[in-house]
């Protein structure tokens, strides 16, 4: 099944960029995690809910803030090549 899916990654590619232009709204915004590393995504992932919301307790300093090289909005988030015009200006 994997090696079959590498001969679509240019249609999954496209078919990411086309969702994300047509469904990330001001209204409800994507964000999205870069998941190369698992670990690492999911500590940005938690990071990320955390810093957004005040809370009673909440510690800045423990919570930190999230890595935008991980986290962060669909259009800063593109890989190189996968859509020039979204990188350019959503």
């Amino acid at each position: 099944m994997d090696l079959a899916s590498l001969d679509l990654w240019d249609d999954y590619t496209a078919a990411k960029v086309a969702m994300f232009r047509e469904t990330d709204t001001e209204q409800a915004p994507w964000t999205v995690v870069k998941s190369n590393d698992k670990k690492r995504a999911r500590v940005e992932a938690m990071r990320s809910v955390l810093a957004r919301f005040d809370y009673t307790g909440k510690d800045d300093e423990v919570v930190g803030k999230p890595d935008p090289r991980i986290v962060g909005a669909a259009a800063t988030l593109l890989e190189a090549g996968e859509d020039d015009e979204l990188q350019e200006g959503w």
